[in-house]
C-alpha cells in the first residue's frame, strides 16, 4: 500500500478506492473520489453485475460483491452507514494494510475545526438538527445542513457550495463510530437500544455513539438531562451542558435581548427560556413536549456557537415556519372527528412511547410493530399500561407479535392491559384501527420497530399509511403542509387555546 495524506479526502487523490454502498452517501463518495482522481471500485451486498439505482451514470460496468473488499489491494475503503464497521470484510481489508473509513470521517477530519454543531441520539436528531439551524438563523449566520438527514457530507465539496458560517450535522451511530476528529459543538438527544445488529450489543450501539464527542477535550455538549441514560453515559465529558427541566438549576445562559430576557435555565415546562416560552402558544407546530426538550438542546448548542440565545421575536418569526416533518407525527387525515397521525419513523419503542405521551388524554388506536430487532418493549409495554383505559393496540408484524405476548403475560398477572388486535397488512391496521377507536379519537401509526424488508423503506411504509387511509376512510379532511412564507411575519399569540397543528377538533 502506498503512504496515505494524513488527513481527509486528501487520502483519496489518485488512490484505488472501494465505496461500498450505492445509495445517496456512495453517489456522492463515487463522485468525490473521482474528481481527486481516484480509482473506484463500487461493492454492494446486492451485486448484480449491472448498473441500478443512482449510480447508474456513474458506475463500472459491474458492481462487484463484498469478497472483493477482503481480497483486493485497496488504499481506501470507504464504507456506507449500512454497512457496519464489524464486518469481517472490513476486518480483513485493514489487515491488507487499508485505511477503512466513512465519508463522514473524512469530512469531520477536513471541517471538524469549523463552527460546526453535530447532533446524535436515539431519536430526535432530525428535528433538533433543524431547530439547530433555525436557531442559528435567528441570529443571522448563514448554515448549511447535512448528514444523516439526506444531503451527503460530500456534497458540502463543491467548488459552487455557498458560503456558510455553520455546519448543522446529524450523525447516526454508524457513522459516529469511525470519527477521529470530532466537532467543537455537539447534541446528545436520547439513548435508548436500537440498531443492536449492526452494533452487536447495546454498550459498543452507546460506545460508537459517544465516539462523536471523543475527540476533543472540552468540547461543548449539551445533553438531554431528562434522559437518565444519556446523562448517566456522558458523566465524563468535562464541557457537559445539561438540558431540559431535570437539569435545573444547570445551564443559565444570557439572553439575547438585553434586558427585555434577562436570563432563563435551560427547562421545558412551557418552554421556560426566557422570552422563548411564548414559542410555546404561538405559531411553534411541532407537537409533543419531547419537542420542546429538543428546543431546548438546539438552543443550548446555538448558545455555544454564538455567545448568547437568539431574539425571541427572531427565533419566533423563523420557528414559526417549521412544519412537522414526513413521518414524525404529521396529521394525513382527519375524519369524522378521528385524527389520523403517520409517526412511521419512530422505529423503536422510546420514539412510540413520546408519540403516545403526545396524545395522553385522547383516546388512542396505536398501531405498532414490524421487522423485529429484538430490542426490548418494557418500556412501551409500561407506557401502554398506563394509557390502558384509553388506548387500543393493532399490532403488525414479528415485533407486533411479540408486544401483543407481551401485554397478554402482563394480563396474566392481574394487570389491566389495552385490547390487543392483530392485522397483517397496514389497510387492514387503519380499518381495525378506525372501528376501535370512537369520535375524536386518534389513530396513531407510530410502529416502534423497523419497517420489513419486503415493505420497502420507511418512506413507502409512510406512504401505504396515506394510501390506506384514504380508501379506508374517504372524503376527510386532509391538513395542507405550512409553507416557508418568502417574509415571515411575527405570530401573534392566541388569546385562547387553539388544537394543535393538525389536529381533531373536538
Amino acid at each position: 500500500m502506498r503512504p496515505l495524506p494524513r488527513r481527509g479526502v486528501a487520502r483519496l487523490a489518485d488512490a484505488r478506492v472501494a465505496v461500498w454502498g450505492r445509495g445517496a452517501e456512495g453517489t456522492a463518495a463515487v463522485a468525490l473520489a473521482r474528481a481527486h482522481g481516484a480509482e473506484v471500485t463500487v461493492v454492494d451486498d446486492r451485486a448484480e453485475g449491472a448498473r441500478t439505482g443512482q449510480l447508474e451514470a456513474s458506475l463500472p460496468s459491474a458492481v462487484l460483491a463484498p469478497t472483493v473488499v477482503a481480497d483486493g489491494d485497496f488504499d481506501v475503503v470507504l464504507h456506507s452507514p449500512g454497512v457496519s464497521r464489524y464486518r469481517p470484510e472490513l476486518a480483513a481489508a485493514a489487515a491488507r494494510g487499508s485505511w477503512v473509513t466513512t465519508m463522514t470521517a473524512l469530512w469531520f477530519e477536513d471541517f471538524g475545526d469549523e463552527q460546526v454543531v453535530a447532533i446524535t441520539g436515539s431519536k430526535g436528531k432530525t428535528t433538533t438538527a433543524l431547530l439547530v439551524a433555525a436557531a442559528l438563523e435567528a441570529s443571522g449566520r448563514r448554515v448549511a445542513v447535512a448528514g444523516n438527514m439526506g444531503r451527503p457530507l460530500a456534497e458540502l465539496y463543491a467548488p459552487d457550495a455557498l458560503p456558510v458560517d455553520a455546519y448543522v450535522v446529524e450523525v447516526s451511530s454508524y457513522q459516529a463510530a469511525e470519527l477521529t476528529v470530532s466537532p467543537p459543538v455537539g447534541v446528545l438527544t436520547l439513548l435508548a437500544p436500537d440498531h443492536l445488529q449492526w452494533h452487536g450489543s447495546y454498550e459498543r450501539y452507546v460506545a460508537d455513539k459517544l465516539n462523536l464527542f471523543a475527540h476533543r477535550p472540552g468540547m461543548v455538549v449539551a445533553v438531554n438531562a431528562t434522559d437518565p441514560p444519556s446523562w448517566a453515559a456522558t458523566g465524563a465529558l468535562a464541557g457537559r451542558v445539561g438540558y431540559g427541566a431535570a437539569c435545573s438549576p444547570i445551564g443559565l445562559l444570557p439572553s439575547g435581548d438585553g434586558d427585555e430576557g434577562g436570563s432563563g435555565a435551560v427547562m421545558v415546562e412551557g418552554i421556560a427560556y426566557g422570552d422563548v416560552e411564548i414559542l410555546a402558544r404561538t405559531g411553534f407546530q411541532l407537537r409533543g413536549r419531547h419537542n420542546l426538550v429538543n428546543l431546548c438542546g438546539a438552543l443550548s448548542a446555538a448558545q455555544a456557537v454564538t455567545g448568547v440565545v437568539p431574539p425571541a421575536e427572531a427565533l419566533a418569526r423563523v420557528l414559526a415556519t417549521a412544519a412537522p416533518l414526513p413521518s414524525r407525527l404529521r396529521t394525513v387525515a382527519v375524519a369524522r372527528g378521528v385524527e389520523l397521525v403517520d409517526d412511521t419513523l419512530a422505529s423503536n419503542p422510546a420514539g412510540t412511547v413520546a408519540a403516545l405521551q403526545t396524545f395522553a388524554g385522547r383516546r388512542i388506536c396505536l398501531l405498532a410493530g414490524g421487522a423485529d430487532r429484538g430490542v426490548s418493549f418494557e418500556a412501551l409495554v409500561a407506557e401502554l399500561v398506563a394509557l390502558a383505559s384509553s388506548v387500543s393496540v393493532v399490532a403488525l408484524g414479528p415485533a407486533g407479535a411479540r408486544l401483543a405476548d407481551e401485554l397478554a403475560a402482563a394480563a396474566s398477572r392481574g394487570t389491566r392491559v389495552p385490547r390487543v388486535v392483530m392485522a397483517v397488512t397496514v389497510e387492514e391496521a387503519v380499518e381495525q384501527a378506525v372501528s376501535l377507536v370512537g369520535t375524536c379519537g386518534v389513530v396513531l401509526f407510530s410502529p416502534g420497530a423497523p419497517t420489513p424488508s419486503e415493505e420497502g423503506t420507511y418512506v413507502e411504509r409512510s406512504a401505504a399509511f396515506a394510501e390506506a387511509v384514504s380508501r379506508v376512510v374517504g372524503e376527510a379532511t386532509t391538513p395542507t403542509t405550512p409553507t416557508t412564507p418568502t417574509t415571515p411575519t411575527t405570530p401573534t399569540t392566541p388569546t385562547t387555546p387553539t388544537t394543535p397543528a393538525g389536529g381533531a377538533p373536538c
